[in-house]
């Protein structure tokens, strides 16, 4: 049989209990059972209902708390220490403060005072309510329930502490009355122990979540502290508070909310630490302010914007105003921005403002909040200055003040700094105003900007005024400031003197990139106009314009093209047929001048411009183009030779150039003509229709119409052309004996081998009676040869093209030249 081990340890253990006196081994036990029995306790408690004590627990809590309580169940409790489990709990006012319980509450967990409880009585040291709804009363005398509630709950007075706080709470909601109105402000998710110290202070621990009555949340930013509340005083300038108070970092947009009652737009972080004592009338503040990345609601935040302000001021809970103001780094430093706050009415109907004061301050420390704040600032800007002046914001009228800025320098890329010696800012409800202030640039010249900016709707206006500015340097200026308007940009020298208005809209989220409107007019002089399409500059410009965003208008401005002095009239208008119109007027112009300067429109490119079925490629600016105008040449000429004063309507959209009605006078004769110009091949297309009245010729006058067409430029054009049609003629001479007396027939035209070519047929011709027909035709030495047959008769006459005043010599006529 096999024994078990013995254990050393136990047998050890064993035989020192042994050994021990039977007096200490029965204290020993009977501690064991007394802790055990008092364990089985306090987990047995709480399911215990102690209801036959309703009546003395009701009772003692109305003694304690001078007030009248309902519950609905009770149980017993033995830990911390013994007491009483209340659920379902109502704490009824005191009638002095009104009719509106002092407190709901799903639980109350009451502790005896262990003196009274040796005692036999029931009496408590400490409530502590779970989840509860309070209200806090302040009476018109300035006596508070809440204060007068804890001067009845106190620890014995021969007690050396309390060991616990006679009131606490966790998870609750704290409203605040005056007299019979409710506050729009409470505290949610509070937690607070209050007792009151044989000194006769109460103490108060709590953190908690401020929220308002009209807004729906779980509280704005979070609160926490300690405060004593010394009940009496011994003199009216001693404290009756201490308490530090901490705001948490939370989001300055609820606490603008908490304020305000409503988003002002603006968001961020801020927190604060406050030191609060005084008496109770005139209350000293002091702490520090943190604010961090403040910005727009619609902006992303930046980081590196951290300020810590130390602040000062009063709180009067008498009267119910409160009054601060930050302090500067050091002592005996003169702040370049201070701030000050004033709030009246706190807890009821607050009313308060905000005071904003730069003192000399650099305006280039602000621009960076001036971006966040969605201020439309262009990349890249730097600035320098100083700012004087006070803004205001107040819950009742909104932002109100005036800004000087002095000495200010901005510079921006790759354009040269704009300098200002002062620029006044007014600022009123949601509008900041700047008074047109004037600007000095290196380029010369003066301008004087100012504008509205609204921080509601964020539209910009803006106003620039130039007196003889280079053109160059306001495009430049403008377009990196603005964007500058389109109607400078035909411009790239000479000077201006006028105003422009810039104006842009709210972002609009339907309209993506929504640009902005320019308006203006000036006058303008020595200046260089580049025309898209035009392949010389009209140099030397001047005149007058005014523009909006769906107008420009240039009633009258001269200038130089080439070597020709023009005037003309120009007006753009979007909502019209043709948006635009132009009148020119040149005193003198050969052909060759108007191809140089329609050359980005007529040339030739590539060697596909050979093919003439071929299609070009179309700039943007032709594709677009939808223009009418018209044109008169005092002297037109072709290869220097006058044919004298021509003018036309033209009508041009896109690639096609109609000619609605062209007339060359070259007296007597007059030359009318329409048609069209197609610019799409790689050689323009020329079609017309044309008429020609008392064209002098053979010692009288011809007459003819038909069509013509040809292509390309230059000398290419009449090489290529070609026409046709019918002419009619009187008195003209074609023999030395007498004139024709009429003479009509078809015509055909062109060029052979770079010389005219002329085919007449059906010609009918009268002389003295006689009628004649047949035809004519060039040779290749250039010679007209013409023949005519009159019964039998024939006339052969050999005559230039363009016959002298001599009469051609007639053939005689013979047997040899007639017809076979």
């Amino acid at each position: 049989m096999r024994h078990k081990p013995v254990d050393l340890q136990e047998s050890s253990y064993i035989s020192e209990v042994a050994n021990k006196p039977p007096a200490r081994r029965i204290v020993r036990r009977l501690a064991i059972t007394a802790l055990s029995f008092l364990f089985l306790t306090g987990v047995i408690a709480p399911f215990v209902n102690a209801a036959r004590f309703s009546g003395s627990i009701r009772s003692a809590l109305e003694d304690s708390l001078g007030r009248e309580i309902d519950f609905e169940k009770v149980y017993f409790s033995v830990f911390p220490l013994p007491g009483f489990s209340l659920e379902k709990v109502i704490i009824q006012e005191d009638p002095s403060y009104g009719l509106e319980p002092f407190a709901y509450a799903t639980g109350l967990e009451a502790r005896l005072r262990i003196d009274r409880l040796l005692l036999g009585q029931i009496r408590f040291s400490s409530l502590h309510l779970t989840e509860p709804s309070l209200n806090l009363v302040k009476r018109s005398d300035g006596t508070w329930n809440v204060i007068d509630l804890i001067g009845r709950v106190s620890a014995p007075s021969r007690m050396p502490l309390n060991l616990f706080p006679a009131i606490s709470l966790t998870g609750g909601r704290i409203d605040f009355k005056f007299g019979t109105r409710k506050t729009t402000f409470y505290i949610v998710d509070s937690d607070v122990s209050i007792y009151r110290a044989r000194s006769g202070r109460v103490v108060a621990q709590f953190s908690g979540s401020p929220a308002r009555t009209d807004r729906a949340g779980n509280g704005f930013g979070h609160l926490r502290g300690t405060a004593n509340w010394f009940v009496n005083p011994p003199d009216a300038n001693a404290n009756q508070l201490q308490a530090d108070v901490t705001l948490d970092p939370s989001n300055l947009s609820e606490i603008t909310t908490l304020i305000e009652g409503h988003d002002i737009g603006v968001h961020g972080t801020v927190g604060s630490t406050a030191h609060i004592e005084g008496p109770a009338a005139a209350l000293r503040v002091t702490g520090q302010l943190r604010i961090a990345d403040v910005h727009r609601w619609d902006l992303l935040p930046s980081s590196g914007a951290d300020w810590r302000i130390k602040y000062a001021g009063t709180v009067d809970l008498v009267s119910r105003t409160f009054r601060l103001q930050t302090l500067p780094a050091a002592l005996g430093e003169a702040a370049p921005v201070a701030l000050r706050v004033r709030v009246d009415e706190l807890l009821t109907r607050p009313a308060w403002s905000i005071f904003l004061t730069f003192a000399k301050a650099p305006v280039q420390g602000l621009l960076p909040l001036g971006k966040r704040m969605g201020l439309a600032l262009p990349a890249g800007l730097q600035m320098s200055g100083a700012l004087d002046g006070v803004v205001s914001y107040s819950n009742s009228s909104g932002l109100a003040g005036g800004i000087a800025i002095t000495n200010a320098v901005a510079t921006l890329p790759d354009i040269p700094p704009l300098r200002s010696a002062i620029a006044n800012l007014t600022i009123s409800s949601d509008n900041i105003h700047i008074d047109p202030a004037i600007l000095q640039a290196d380029a010369g010249g003066a301008l004087r900007a100012g504008g509205d900016y609204s921080l509601v709707s964020q539209r910009l206006t803006a106003s620039v005024s130039a007196d003889a500015f280079p053109v160059a340097a306001l495009k430049s200026t403008t377009q990196a400031w603005f964007g500058g308007p389109a109607a400078l940009s035909i411009w790239s020298d000479g000077y201006v003197t006028g105003q422009l208005t810039y104006d842009r809209q709210a972002p609009d989220s339907n309209v993506p990139g929504k640009p902005a409107a320019w308006s203006g007019q000036f006058q303008f002089s020595n200046a260089t106009f580049n025309i898209p399409g035009l392949g010389l500059p009209l140099k030397h410009a001047q005149g007058r314009a005014s523009f909006d965003a769906s107008t420009f208008d240039l009633p009258h401005f001269s200038a130089v093209l080439g070597p020709q002095p023009l005037t003309g009239a120009y007006r753009y208008h979007l909502a019209a047929r043709h948006p635009e119109h132009i009148h020119l007027e040149l005193p003198a112009a050969d052909l060759a001048q108007i191809e140089a300067a329609l050359e980005p429109a007529l040339e030739e490119q590539s060697l596909l411009s050979r093919l003439p079925f071929t299609r070009r490629s179309i700039p943007a600016w032709l594709t677009t183009r939808n223009i009418d105008g018209e044109i008169v040449i005092g002297r037109f000429s072709i290869d220097d030779a006058n044919l004298g004063p021509l003018s036309a309507h033209f009508l041009w959209q896109g690639t096609t150039l109609l000619f609605t009605s062209l007339q060359l006078h070259t007296p007597p004769a007059v030359i009318k003509a329409s048609g069209v110009a197609d610019l799409a091949a790689y050689s323009p297309q020329y079609r017309f229709s044309a008429t020609v009245t008392d064209f002098p010729w053979g010692g009288g006058q011809l007459s003819a119409s038909g069509r013509i067409q040809t292509s390309g430029n230059g000398i290419r054009t009449l090489r290529k052309l070609r026409a046709n049609g019918s002419f009619t003629g009187k008195d003209v001479r074609l023999a030395a004996t007498s004139p024709f007396s009429s003479v009509s027939g078809l015509f055909d035209f062109s060029f052979a081998d770079d010389w005219p070519s002329l085919q007449l047929s059906k010609v009918q011709a009268t002389q003295d009676a006689d009628d004649w027909t047949g035809e004519a035709a060039t040779r290749s030495d250039g010679k007209l040869v013409v023949d005519l047959a009159h019964e039998g008769r024939q006339l052969h006459v050999v005559s230039t093209l363009i016959p002298d005043s001599t009469p051609p010599a007639a053939a005689p006529l013979s047997s040899s030249t007639l017809p076979r």
